[in-house]
């Protein structure tokens, strides 16, 4: 109390100046026309001013959610469209509205990326998804722009994928324009392109042509783009022509991908190993 005493003894004058200005304030803001609209202004342009760096603040937090969101409307999308693809392609006659869901081969599980490395001769990339996610080793990867790897390992909550930019990467691909297949390898040199190879010399081959999956593989589906064709020969006098190809796929700046699970994989696979035998 006696603290209190001092404060007010000490300051009383200043206290009472700061109150009777308050007084004052409120008595002219609410009884003058002009000064309450002014203060009324003032006081919208302050809160609204506020409210907006609040609004951006709350924003940015939830940035990432909104963008999950936006990349499993992504994923729905990119499955209606591949899978009417390949249903178009191999039912050429009938409505693919009108069948059921169970025709639908492919779901795509979205996930953002870890880490990677694109420099390397090998070269994989870590997604922040894994088992508990239904993702499998063999599943394939693509992004947006064309396909990325394949899954080779997984934990329960994260995914090592061998990206196309690794020695042992080969993808069975085809021109799209008339089918002609052959196998995506990636030589080292550059992390924008690749080759195709076992191309038959008798293949109808043009500067410029789209080269996509072939789906003869249980990994990708038919039609994922992967890249135009820059140059090609006749590899070393053989039978076979080495394509050159400019990916459309620039690996170093993705940040999300999407895993394809296959529902009838098993099916598929069982089907390739007994004609193998």
């Amino acid at each position: 109390m006696r603290n209190l005493l001092l404060l007010i003894a000490r300051f009383g004058s200043t206290i009472l100046f700061v109150f009777l200005e308050v007084i004052c304030f409120f008595l002219i803001i609410n009884y003058n026309r002009s000064q309450k609209e002014i203060w009324a202004h003032s006081a919208n342009l302050f809160t609204g001013s506020v409210n907006s760096k609040v609004q951006s603040t709350s924003d940015y937090f939830y940035l990432e959610s909104v963008n999950d969101s936006l990349l499993t409307e992504n994923a729905k999308l990119l499955a209606e469209i591949i899978n009417y693809r390949i249903y178009s392609k191999n039912n050429e006659y009938q409505d693919f509205e009108t069948q059921d869901s169970i025709l639908q081969e492919y779901d795509f599980v979205p996930s953002r990326i870890c880490g990677k490395t694109v420099n390397l001769r090998n070269n994989y990339i870590t997604l922040c998804r894994g088992a508990k996610d239904s993702i499998q080793a063999g599943m394939g990867v693509i992004s947006s722009d064309g396909i990325v790897g394949i899954v080779k390992n997984v934990s329960d909550n994260y995914a090592q994928v061998m990206t196309i930019l690794h020695g042992q990467s080969q993808i069975s691909s085809s021109i799209m324009s008339n089918d002609f297949h052959g196998t995506l390898v990636w030589e080292g040199e550059d992390a924008r392109k690749m080759s195709l190879i076992t191309l038959p010399k008798h293949a109808k081959i043009a500067y410029g042509d789209t080269i996509v999956t072939s789906g003869y593989s249980t990994v990708f589906p038919f039609g994922i783009q992967i890249g135009t064709i820059s140059d090609f020969e006749i590899d070393g006098g053989g039978n076979s022509y080495k394509v050159d190809i400019d990916l459309f796929n620039d690996i170093s700046n993705l940040s999300h991908v999407y895993v394809v699970k296959s529902k009838f994989v098993e099916e598929k696979e069982e089907i390739i190993s007994e004609a193998d035998q």
